[in-house]
């Protein structure tokens, strides 16, 4: 799993001081989100250069246009110092810099890394200034995909600094050496990040997440995950993970109660996890809850309205015992199939709730449909119906069907010799009454 730099974070940590040159409060106030680093400290022995009035006017308003989103008339004012002698080196210098800032506002990368470079090819940006620059090339390059160019520039600002820096440069170089696939190395630099920081960054717990979990370090893995649930109890990826790690560890009831946290907070939305989260209910011997996941999602046309979804629901409310509530689903099942089975659990659930005509109506067609894993219960079931229906020589015909097969033999001459005493006892009770009369 590799991590890039997003974009919308990105290019919030360029906004990064420019020495002694001032910008102006509105362009500082855009600039407040920035990297925690410690950045190094401008050698005192050289005098910062400013800006004088002309040139910081034709900078401000081009940070005014910036902030305004009207990137190409900010381009103008930059352009104009570019364009004129009376502007120093230093000058041009810093509005080649805010060029590089307009096109990362617009998401060009490309272009603003050759801005940038432009800007610190000039040599007349003060060190920190071309120290600061450096290290956002690395991390847009990083964001380009070029990890190789990436690293060497934060390697060359590594070089020069002149004290220990803080955490984000450490899971800077982490970030590049995971796309590298340079694992070890990325697990010592994101650790190190992560023991300079107070806080851990979400970003830097997926880092070393993802040194561990490709490595099949799972169980070290395990309080990590455990932890950042903790912390980003919205972040649907940590659940899975540690979903997975309880898995790999037998823990099914600690995997279900993850996926029922994601199930709560609506993180499963498509159909096939909607429908996974039914299943691992009825599994767990939750069926009603089963049963309303599935109906609310079908309801609400989130989960698809397969014959396996219908088939899923029945046997959810069956297992719950609800048997009326089985009928639509089975009977939609039973449409949608070429295969006997549906109709005749329909059935099941018609016999459970004592409608015998209905039942042995959707016996009939299991038995017409086939396709049945054991032909001979269907037509056992077909011939209680009928008896309840008082068809008797039709339940007989079902029987002997029943009969042929060896394992349900005994039980359908049962019912066969249940109904003969039946009859029997009808035809004597009969010509007694016809004697009597």
């Amino acid at each position: 799993m590799k991590y890039i730099v997003l974009s919308a974070t990105l290019l919030a940590l360029f906004f990064a001081p420019l020495g002694g040159v001032f910008i102006g409060a509105d362009f500082g106030q855009a600039q407040a989100q920035k990297s925690q680093r410690e950045k190094p400290q401008k050698p005192k022995t050289r005098r910062s250069e400013v800006l004088d009035k002309a040139a910081f006017q034709r900078i401000e308003q081009s940070q005014t246009l910036l902030g305004e989103e009207k990137y190409l008339e900010a381009f103008a004012p930059l352009q104009a110092i570019l364009d004129s002698e009376r502007f120093k080196p230093y000058e041009k210098a810093v509005a080649i810099q805010t060029m590089g800032f307009i096109y990362a506002a617009q998401g060009d990368y490309p272009k603003t890394i050759e801005t940038f470079e432009r800007a610190v090819a000039t040599g007349h940006l003060p060190p920190r200034v071309v120290s600061d620059l450096t290290y956002n090339l690395a991390q847009l390059y990083l964001a380009d995909g070029q990890g190789q160019k990436s690293l060497r520039l934060l390697e060359s600002w590594f070089a020069g600094l002149e004290s220990e820096p803080g955490a984000d440069p450490y899971a800077l170089r982490a970030q590049i050496y995971l796309g590298m696939d340079n694992l070890s190395a990325a697990e010592k630099d994101i650790r190190l990040a992560l023991s300079k920081a107070e806080t851990p960054k979400q970003q830097w717990t997926r880092i070393l997440l993802s040194v561990l979990l490709q490595q099949e370090r799972y169980q070290e893995a395990r309080p990590i995950l455990e932890k950042a649930v903790e912390r980003w109890p919205g972040v649907k990826t940590f659940w899975q993970q540690l979903t997975a790690v309880y898995y790999d560890a037998n823990d099914e009831k600690l995997a279900f109660v993850a996926q029922q946290a994601m199930h709560v907070q609506a993180m499963l939305t498509s159909s096939k996890e909607l429908s996974s989260m039914a299943q691992l209910y009825l599994y767990h011997d939750v069926p009603i809850k089963a049963a309303q996941v599935l109906q609310s999602g079908m309801d609400a046309g989130v989960i698809e309205k397969t014959e396996k979804n219908y088939e899923l629901l029945a046997q959810s409310y069956r297992h719950a015992r609800e048997w009326k509530a089985s009928i639509a689903p089975l009977t939609l099942a039973a449409e949608k199939s070429d295969k006997g089975k549906f109709h005749e659990q329909l059935a099941q659930s018609h016999l459970q709730d004592e409608q015998w005509a209905k039942a042995e109506a959707a016996l009939e067609k299991a038995l017409a449909k086939g396709k049945l894993d054991k032909e001979a219960d269907t037509w056992l079931l077909l011939g209680i119906a009928r008896v309840r229906t008082q068809k008797y020589d039709a339940a007989i015909k079902a029987f002997r069907k029943a009969g042929d097969d060896d394992d349900i033999a005994k039980d359908a001459f049962r019912w066969i010799r249940s109904i003969e005493r039946r009859l029997a006892e009808e035809r004597d009770a009969k010509a007694e009454r016809k004697a009597d009369g």
